[in-house]
This record gives C-alpha cells, sequence and structure tokens, in this order.
C-alpha cells in the first residue's frame, strides 16, 4: 500500500469514529431515529467510496453495518440479529458502496485517459511545432540556396550588359568624344565594383537574408540602369514617365538598377524597333512602382507558370543562338524578381492594353 492510499485509509477510520462517536453520543435522544444514522453512514460510504479504492469503500460498508447493528438496531449491543431490517441495511450499503465506487473508478478511469491523451496531444503539438521550426530553417535554408544560384548565375548573365557598353565605348568608330568615355568608362567601372560587392556581401551573410538598404530616387534608379543598358538599348526610343512627388525607394541600388536593367533588355529583345518601350514611375500603396511596358508578343497563357523560372536548354540546343537568347531572357526575369523580393518588393507580369507586355516592379517606398 503507497503512502498516500495509507493515508486516505487513516482519514477516512478517523471521520468515521468520530461519527460512529457523534452518532452514539446523541442516540438517546428522542427525535434521533434508526434512519438518521443509516443516512450518515450512507454519506459517509459516498465520500470513501470517492476518495478512495473499492477496498476502502467495501470496508466502510462492513464497518457502517456493524456500528448501525450494534448501536441502533433493537436489541442494541448484539449483532447478527435476525431481522428484516438487517439485511435491508447490509443490502442498502452494499449496493451504494459498489455503485458509487464503480461510477468514481470509472470516472478516474476516464481522467486519467483523458490525461495521457492531452500529454499526448501536447507531445504532438511540440513535435508539430518542432517540424514546423524545421521546415521553417530548411525553407530559409532554399531560399538562401536559390538566392545565392541567382546570383552566380547574375555573374553569367548581367555583367554582359556594362561589359557590352564598355565595348561600345572603346570602339573607335562609335565616334564618342574622350571626355564622354572616360566619364562613362569610370561609371560603369565603379557600377561593376558596386556590383561585384554587392554579391561578395551575400555570399558571405549567408545567401542574402540580410540587404544594406537606403533611400534611393526612383528617377536615379531608371537613368542609371538606361546608362548601364546602353549597349543593348542603343537606337531604341525609351519614354520615361513619372509622377509627381512619387517618394524614394527604400533599396540596394545596385540590385535594383540590375531589376529595371534586366527588364529593359528582355523589352528591347522581345519588342519590334519601331515600337517605344514606357517605364512609368508611381507610388502605390507603400511601394514605389515602375512599370517597364512594350509592344511585342506578350507571354501565352501556357507560359505564365513558367515565365519567372530560370529556363535551361540541353548542350545541343546551347549550341544555337536562338537557344542562347532564350537562355538569357528565362535567367533575367527569374534574377529579376530574385532581386526584388530579397529588397521586399516582387515583380509581377501583366498583359498590356493594346498589346504588348507589361513587367511590374514594386520596392517599399522610404518612410520618413
Amino acid at each position: 500500500m503507497t503512502v498516500d492510499r495509507l493515508g486516505s485509509w487513516l482519514l477516512w477510520l478517523v471521520i468515521y469514529a468520530l461519527t460512529t462517536v457523534g452518532l452514539y453520543a446523541v442516540s438517546g435522544r428522542p427525535d434521533i431515529r434508526t434512519s438518521h444514522a443509516i443516512l450518515s453512514y450512507l454519506v459517509l460510504i459516498i465520500g470513501a467510496s470517492r476518495q478512495g479504492s473499492r477496498g476502502l469503500s467495501m470496508a466502510m460498508v462492513v464497518l457502517s453495518y456493524l456500528a448501525v447493528d450494534w448501536l441502533f438496531i433493537p436489541p442494541k449491543f448484539t449483532l447478527g440479529a435476525a431481522s428484516d431490517l438487517d439485511w435491508f441495511v447490509l443490502l442498502g450499503f452494499l449496493a451504494t458502496g459498489w455503485l458509487v465506487s464503480e461510477l468514481f473508478a470509472k470516472q478516474r478511469e476516464a481522467t486519467r485517459v483523458a490525461e495521457e491523451r492531452t500529454r499526448e496531444v501536447e507531445r504532438l503539438s511540440a513535435e508539430r511545432l518542432q517540424l514546423e521550426r524545421d521546415a521553417s530553417t530548411v525553407r530559409a535554408l532554399r531560399e538562401a540556396d536559390r538566392l545565392k544560384n541567382a546570383l552566380l548565375n547574375s555573374l553569367a548573365h548581367d555583367l554582359r550588359s556594362p561589359v557590352s557598353t564598355l565595348s561600345l565605348l572603346a570602339d573607335p568608330a562609335a565616334g564618342f568624344p574622350i571626355s564622354v568615355v572616360m566619364q562613362r568608362v569610370g561609371e560603369e567601372a565603379g557600377r561593376l565594383g558596386e556590383y561585384i560587392a554587392t554579391l561578395q556581401r551575400f555570399a558571405s551573410e549567408g545567401g542574402g537574408s540580410v540587404l544594406a538598404t537606403s533611400p534611393r530616387a526612383a528617377d536615379e534608379i531608371v537613368q542609371t540602369a538606361i546608362r548601364s543598358s546602353e549597349a543593348v538599348i542603343a537606337g531604341r526610343l525609351l519614354r520615361v514617365n513619372q509622377a509627381t512627388a512619387v517618394p524614394p525607394v527604400l533599396c540596394d541600388l545596385t540590385l535594383s538598377v540590375q531589376v529595371i536593367g534586366n527588364l529593359l533588355q528582355n523589352a528591347v529583345r522581345y519588342a519590334p524597333a519601331s515600337e517605344p518601350i514606357d517605364i512609368d514611375i508611381r507610388e502605390d500603396a507603400g511601394f514605389v512602382v515602375f512599370v517597364v511596358g512594350d509592344r511585342g508578343p506578350g507571354v501565352a497563357g501556357t507560359d505564365l507558370d513558367r515565365l519567372f523560372m530560370p529556363l535551361r536548354r540541353s548542350l545541343a540546343s546551347a549550341d544555337s543562338p536562338m537557344a542562347a537568347t532564350e537562355t538569357r531572357m528565362g535567367m533575367g526575369l527569374a534574377i529579376a524578381r530574385t532581386f526584388a523580393r530579397a529588397q521586399r518588393g516582387d515583380v509581377m507580369y501583366k498583359p498590356r492594353d493594346g498589346g504588348g507586355a507589361e513587367f511590374v516592379v514594386r520596392l517599399p517606398r522610404a518612410t520618413a
């Protein structure tokens, strides 16, 4: 018997003794009947059955019956008198003790099962939270890996434009004045240095999860992107339309220029040479929005799901110039969206009214 069960037995034996002494002390009064004693012991049996085991319940039944038979059923101070009341009291006590002890035993078992289920639910909840944390870690690692891959792909894709611009400036046949050439070479060299430094910082910070953003003027981003893509867009008509009082953009200048430059190059590649390329700048719900629109063929509905996915080509098809062009286009859009989302922005596509395509860049505005 455990300490708790022994303590429960001692407690109810003491209560039984006190109840018996109290009932015997008042048994001589004319208003005290045998039924009063029987009801008192029934309450005692119910209480013992509620708190203790079946053994304690049956012990209270036997002790209560003996007390009633000895003290209250005539002839008093004798046991075992064969009377209907003796059997009725004994059967009543037995039925009460057994039924109550069974009910509370089932209640205790149900409570135990409920507690076990509660602990199991808590354990499963803890495991689910751990799985969610693990899944979040995996997603973060995948996002970091995806961004690093985009940065590596960008080295092969997005450095072509400034290199082409430098080649154009260095070509004597282009006829640029030496002062202009020196100024533009310095600008492009500086931008290339910033771009490479940005890539290095991303790689050292675990996939670019932290960006050193700063407020930048929207037109500064667009004009820098146009100058950086000059070799690609040479001879094309660009129209920049900026709404009044557009706030600064909270961004990484190098990556934002790369996003706009990639979309400009994509528009040049697919829009007719006779049609202008429009760049609209406006504010919308806490973001600064850049819309690069062209009058090209647009994007078929079947291609929308993989529009921003990097295109993969086999080695055999990569020998074709057209295949190489398509690969660059696919990487350009994928990198543009990756860089925009790294700055808490996004790049989206929508058909242009009247035909063509619009690529919408949303970057967070700088707050005061």
